[in-house]
Formats: C-alpha cells, sequence, structure tokens
C-alpha cells in the first residue's frame, strides 16, 4: 500500500491530469498527495559595480513569488474537497525545480508527473524533472499524459525483461496492480525462434507472487519483426484496453535514447495511458 505520493508540478499543460490521477489513487491507497509547485528566482545582474541588488530585480522576484502563490491557491481550491490532499510552494534557490522536486521525493513512495505525449516534442522541464525523479531520487515515476480521464481499471501491462529495471517496476507497481482486474506480463521478442522456447521459469514464478497478493496475472510473448518494441507494447495496450504500462525506465544510456530512440523516450512521446518507470 502506498503512504505518501508526491505530485511535482511542471507548469505545463499536463499538470492538471497528473494531479486529477494522483488524487484517485490516493484516495484508493487512502495515501497522502503532496502536490508540489516549484519555481526558479531570476539571477541578480552580473558585473555591475554595485552590488546592491536594484529595485527592477527584487521586484521581478516578488513577481514570481506572488504567481507560485497564486498557482497553488487555483489548486487549493479545486482539491479543496479531497481530503489528504496539500499542496506547498517551494523556492528553488541554488538549487533547480527538478533537483528540488528529487530532495522532496526521498520521503515518497511514489512520483506522479504530468507527460508529453502527442507533442511535436519533449518538454525539456517535463524531461529533467522525470530524468532527477527516477535517478536522483531513485523513485518509481508515473508519467501521466495530458488528455488522461479515469476509467474502469480493467487490465495493466507490464513490459517484462529480465532485467533489475523491470523487476524494480513491477514490485513497485504492486500497489496499483492490485486495483485493476487483470495483469499481462509481455515479454516482446525480436525473432520467431525466441517465441518458440519454453517460458522461463522466472516468468512462473512471477504469476505467482503476484497472485499472492492477489493479482490475477498471466504472461504472453508478442513478436516485433522489424517493429518498435515500443510500438508492440503500445500496440497490445490498446487491444486490451489497458490503463497502465509498467515497465523499467532506461534499459539503455539516456545518451543513446535521446539519439537513436529507446522504448523509455517512444514511450514518453507517443503512449496515451499512465505509465509508471523505475529504474
Amino acid at each position: 500500500m502506498l503512504k505518501d505520493i508526491l505530485v511535482p508540478l511542471s507548469d505545463s499543460s499536463a499538470d492538471d491530469a497528473a494531479i486529477r490521477f494522483a488524487v484517485e489513487i490516493g484516495r484508493s491507497q487512502d495515501a497522502r498527495v503532496r502536490i508540489i509547485e516549484t519555481f526558479d528566482l531570476p539571477p541578480p545582474a552580473i558585473g555591475t559595480a554595485d552590488p546592491t541588488p536594484r529595485a527592477s530585480f527584487l521586484a521581478a522576484q516578488d513577481a514570481c513569488r506572488r504567481e507560485a502563490s497564486e498557482r497553488a491557491s487555483r489548486i487549493r481550491a479545486r482539491i479543496a474537497e479531497h481530503p489528504g490532499v496539500s499542496v506547498e510552494v517551494h523556492e528553488a534557490g541554488i538549487e533547480s525545480p527538478a533537483e528540488l522536486a528529487a530532495r522532496l521525493a526521498f520521503s515518497a513512495d511514489l512520483a506522479i508527473v504530468g507527460g508529453w505525449s502527442g507533442f511535436a516534442k519533449a518538454d525539456p522541464a517535463g524531461v529533467a524533472l522525470f530524468n532527477a525523479l527516477l535517478f536522483d531520487a531513485g523513485r518509481p515515476v508515473v508519467v501521466v499524459p495530458p488528455h488522461w480521464r479515469a476509467s474502469d481499471h480493467s487490465c495493466a501491462i507490464v513490459g517484462w525483461k529480465d532485467t533489475p529495471n523491470a523487476c524494480r517496476a513491477l514490485h513497485s507497481a504492486i500497489p496499483l496492480l492490485q486495483q485493476v482486474k487483470t495483469v499481462l506480463l509481455v515479454e516482446i521478442c525480436s525473432h520467431s525462434d525466441e517465441m518458440e522456447g519454453a517460458a522461463g521459469t522466472v516468468t512462473a514464478s512471477l504469476i505467482e507472487h503476484l497472485r499472492s497478493w492477489g493479482i490475477a496475472a498471466s504472461a504472453t510473448r508478442l513478436l516485433a519483426r522489424h517493429r518498435r518494441s515500443s510500438e508492440v507494447l503500445l500496440d497490445h495496450a490498446r487491444a486490451t484496453k489497458a490503463t497502465l504500462i509498467v515497465v523499467g525506465g532506461y534499459g539503455h544510456s539516456r545518451l543513446r535514447e535521446r539519439t537513436i530512440g529507446g522504448m523509455t523516450m517512444e514511450l514518453l512521446q507517443g503512449a496515451t495511458i499512465p505509465v509508471l518507470y523505475a529504474h
């Protein structure tokens, strides 16, 4: 069961979806939800002879604080009817907002952020926040697409590989997997001879473990042929009407994912349902 959920905002159009998803999960888990509004202050002018802050600089800082406070007040008004949900404003100081969010996430079981799937290009602030939570805080992160709406929790898909990242993601997702009717462990094979091999004892053991948590689970293998694994996984999610995907985050280096692609970046850009990542 989850006890503490952190929702760092990135001042994007997907923040609202992340808040709605977090409120729903917090209610079902009886968990505390902390919505975090972080902001940067404009830096002082460098190279001036007079070290005294100018009035215009101080006014700009006050304006940033006021805008952040106003945004937090609007969110508080929207979630007032939900007990256990709080809104906090944090000034980043010498840290970046992403670094501050990662430090605040140390005391959270799960972080939830708004995504950018369907956007023309990735949101740099969103990517920085996602990476900081995943790597610097070591927290599982759910990325919620901008147009997410609540639906019945019929099915969740776990993109499985025999790797530490996939294992960590699966176990981090157990509280969420307990809320769906069925869980499918999906192994994506590049070649047909992999499809014909016997199912591994690890997969059978995972299914038994999930059932001990009251989770109805099964496993399947899908042949990718010449398609990307992310494309195969997303197509299967649509076909099964899945409401959640669980995967390990960054099986390859971040540089490789940015330059030639990879499962994580492709799901961040293309998933239309929430995805839980862990690293």
